[in-house]
């Protein structure tokens, strides 16, 4: 009568019929150690390629297949890489970057998303058409006297952020059923770059004066034999303080201008995802010129 096997005898090596071979027997996989096991593969194998390697989409869908990932979530991948591209700049430690975006499947079909999206942005914000792809189309703020005019007159104040973007991008990807998966990128660099310019000039001015201030008490607290060296230390360390203070209180501002960017463009999606008209609420002093003639269609508020 034979034994019962032992765990131990399930663990041994196999031998493989074909070549002889051993073969250690197989681990596990929890399907949530999947990403990070796939992440870290993607990691080890970028950092032995030659970081400027570009590969075609249609290489990036075989790899994913080898390693088994469905094609439409590869899809889906691709067309949420960030395409907008900015130089790096010495201040961007302190900054938050420069290019957002948001995105949202809209139960409409892909042109005529296009469509409305682009008439929207050409006349209500002001943007002109820089390129157009099958599924994308890249704006640009128009340049023209008249619509320049129009911006600054319709979309004053820093809360209008989209009509200012550097660069905007509009991407539509189909998907079954008549929806459709829509995505802003907008580069807010300009935006940065003047709040930088300002934030030095600004900081630049304060810090001379409060620098100034700095060496007038160096040279009265510390003793003379010292020479100049205290009242330098006491002037360039003032300046720069004020001017650090100056770049930090910029960087805060900028995030204001991302958030709003943000809200704005979840308000364009949230209109064009239930149908609505793409222009954004009324002002306040309209909407109540709109009740006072017409009443509230829709009830008391």
């Amino acid at each position: 009568m034979n034994s019962p096997q032992s765990s131990d005898d399930n663990a041994r090596p196999t031998t493989s019929p074909a070549d002889g071979s051993t073969q250690q027997p197989t681990r596990s996989i929890a399907r949530r150690d999947l990403e990070q096991v796939i992440r870290r593969a993607a990691e080890l194998t970028l950092s032995d390629a030659d970081p400027d390697e570009v590969l075609t989409e249609d290489e990036v869908l075989r790899i994913a297949s080898e390693v088994g990932l469905p094609v439409h979530h590869v899809h889906q991948a691709l067309f949420e890489l960030p395409e907008l591209r900015v130089p790096r700049r010495w201040y961007d430690r302190w900054f938050d970057p420069v290019v957002l975006s948001a995105g949202r499947v809209v139960p409409a079909p892909k042109e005529a998303i296009l469509r409305r999206v682009e008439d929207y942005l050409v006349t209500r914000e002001f943007l002109q058409i820089a390129r157009r792809r099958t599924d994308t189309i890249a704006f640009v703020p128009a340049d023209d006297t008249i619509s320049s005019l129009a911006r600054a007159l319709s979309r004053p104040g820093s809360r209008h952020t989209i009509s200012r973007a550097s660069r905007l991008m509009v991407g539509v990807r189909e998907l079954p059923a008549g929806t459709s998966h829509v995505r802003f990128e907008a580069d807010l660099s300009e935006t940065r770059k003047d709040l930088v310019q300002t934030g030095m000039i600004v900081g630049g001015s304060l810090g001379v004066g409060v620098g100034m201030l700095g060496l007038v008490i160096a040279g009265n607290l510390l003793p003379a034999g010292l020479g100049p060296v205290p009242e330098i230390i006491g002037f360039g360390g003032a300046w720069a303080a004020t001017a650090y203070t100056s770049i930090r209180i910029a960087a805060k501002s900028f995030r204001d201008r991302l958030f709003s960017a943000k809200m704005e463009l979840m308000g364009l999606l949230d209109r064009l995802e239930r149908g609505d008209r793409l222009d954004p609420p009324p002002a306040p002093w309209r909407r109540r010129l709109q009740l006072r003639l017409f009443g509230d269609k829709h009830g008391s508020l």
